[in-house]
């Protein structure tokens, strides 16, 4: 074997065995530091994981109090409804036998409903309604007041009320020329002229 072959052999042997020893180290670190790091996970474990645990359930144990208090309240509600249901019924049995009483109450009329609160409206409109104007509100950019118009606009006209261009009852029929509504005997004779 010529020289030349004897030293690469040796120098490949040598790279083989320092990059054996490089592994080797680099695994040994890395252990190492995955020691490391599992320590660090575990210290800040016990200090931060068991708070969170007792303060998630002191949470649900208020949560558990709430829904409790909640059925307990909708229990309540539900039995001042059915109190205030009982109470309304005895009030309208009480007018029902009033209006049976009653000789000018038809409570056998088909359409009968007595008249209790809670079925109509009973409330008085209070004084401050009574009477009361409606106050004027300012005119805005949207709604031009009704001095400003545009030339190019028509006049304004009055609003006719439902039913206004409708006459009452039926025409006068036609009895010879003339006749009809608002006929005059003085327009028949001037359209005769």
């Amino acid at each position: 074997m010529t020289p030349l072959i004897i030293v690469l052999v040796v120098v490949a042997v040598a790279v083989v065995v320092a990059a054996f020893v490089i592994r080797k180290k680099n695994r040994e670190a890395d252990a190492a530091r995955a020691e490391q790091l599992r320590a660090q996970a575990a210290t800040q474990a016990q200090s931060t994981i068991a708070p969170a645990q007792e303060r998630a359930a002191a949470a649900e144990a208020e949560a558990d109090q709430a829904r409790a208090a909640a059925a307990r309240a909708e229990a309540e509600a539900e039995e001042a409804r059915l109190a205030a249901q009982q109470l309304e019924a005895t009030h309208e049995g009480q007018v029902r036998a009033a209006d049976r009483l009653d000789p000018r109450v038809d409570h056998e009329a088909d359409d009968y409903a007595p008249q209790v609160p809670g079925t109509a409206d009973h409330t008085p409109t209070p004084p401050s309604e009574v009477n009361a104007e409606p106050t004027p509100t300012e005119p805005t950019a949207a709604q031009p007041s009704p001095v400003q118009r545009s030339e190019d606009q028509p006049p304004l006209l009055p609003r006719r009320t439902p039913g206004a261009n409708e006459m009452p009852g039926k025409p006068i029929e036609q009895t010879d020329s003339g006749g009809g509504w608002f006929t005059r005997s003085s327009d028949r004779d001037s359209d005769k002229s």
